[in-house]
């Protein structure tokens, strides 16, 4: 085996017979070419000298073009595509093979089933589906979305064109794009079936889910993604039990205050967008 810290030329017939060995040189080809490595290593290369390399230079430059076109029309479509909502639009849609099918089907899945609850009111109390529904949604995403760190490939996204905050948005436009469409066709199948006060069973099933993506994502910069979530979820959950055992689920749940969760986990979401730039070197892996 060649020595991996032995220095070139080598010497030593035996070296040279194992490099071209490693190389896939057959016999007949290694004593063919073991006379020219030989020479080849006590050959001194000709030192050029500044006028050489000036004459090199200048037939080297009259064969280039002096404005690459394929780097100018790369930058000026970088230029565009940064100036205008297109560039996230465009990195949204390269990032949309990641979440995979089942992220689709399960999450629809879990609309229609608490669609399909409240227009059967099989329960009494209807927003409480809804309201465990629309953050569980968000915790999937969540996981989906922003797996990577977990399967150490941070550093491979890292050298990627979008930056890790251009990731991250695109993402979460992706997940919560999806999550409120999904909001919207629920809003149309309680309509369509009768339901009552169908805007305020919508907010039921937006505004916790905003709530919980937002703090997921806060926490996910301290905590792993799987915990971050799990654990925003399960707050949520044990606060939307204990509102249902006690009297203050009247209080906690009004529309106006339902509204006012949704903006708190927009503003979380805005925070922790804006520390992801700041904490990165955090996030990465450590030997």
């Amino acid at each position: 085996m060649l020595d991996p810290q032995s220095s070139w030329p080598i010497a030593r017939p035996e070296q040279l017979t194992d490099a071209l060995r490693e190389q896939g040189a057959t016999p007949e080809e290694r004593a063919d070419l073991l006379p020219a490595l030989r020479r080849l290593s006590e050959w001194q290369a000709p030192q050029p000298s500044p006028s050489d390399t000036r004459r090199l230079l200048a037939v080297l430059s009259s064969v280039l073009p002096a404005h690459s076109p394929v780097r100018q029309a790369i930058r000026e479509q970088k230029l565009l595509q940064r100036s205008c909502i297109a560039f996230l639009l465009a990195t949204a849609r390269t990032q949309v093979s990641l979440f995979g099918l089942g992220f689709w089907l399960v999450s629809a899945l879990i609309t229609l089933i608490g669609a399909g609850v409240v227009l059967s009111k099989a329960v009494p109390d209807q927003d409480v589906v809804l309201r465990a529904s629309g953050p569980l949604l968000a915790y999937l995403g969540t996981i989906i979305a922003f797996r990577g760190r977990g399967a150490q490939v941070l550093e491979l996204e890292l050298v990627c064109l979008p930056s890790p905050l251009q990731l991250a948005v695109a993402r979460l436009v992706i997940v919560l794009g999806y999550d409120v469409g999904l909001g919207l066709a629920l809003n149309l199948v309680l309509w369509a079936g009768g339901a009552e006060q169908v805007l305020a069973l919508t907010l039921t099933f937006l505004m916790p889910l905003l709530l919980v993506a937002g703090l997921a994502l806060l926490l996910s910069l301290r905590l792993s993604i799987q915990a971050a979530a799990s654990l925003a979820y399960g707050i949520w959950l044990a606060v939307l039990a204990i509102s249902s055992t006690s009297h203050l689920q009247t209080l906690l749940f009004a529309p106006a205050l339902s509204a006012l969760l949704g903006c708190i986990g927009v503003a979380g979401l805005a925070i922790a967008l804006l520390r992801m730039h700041t904490a990165m070197h955090r996030l990465l892996p450590h030997s």
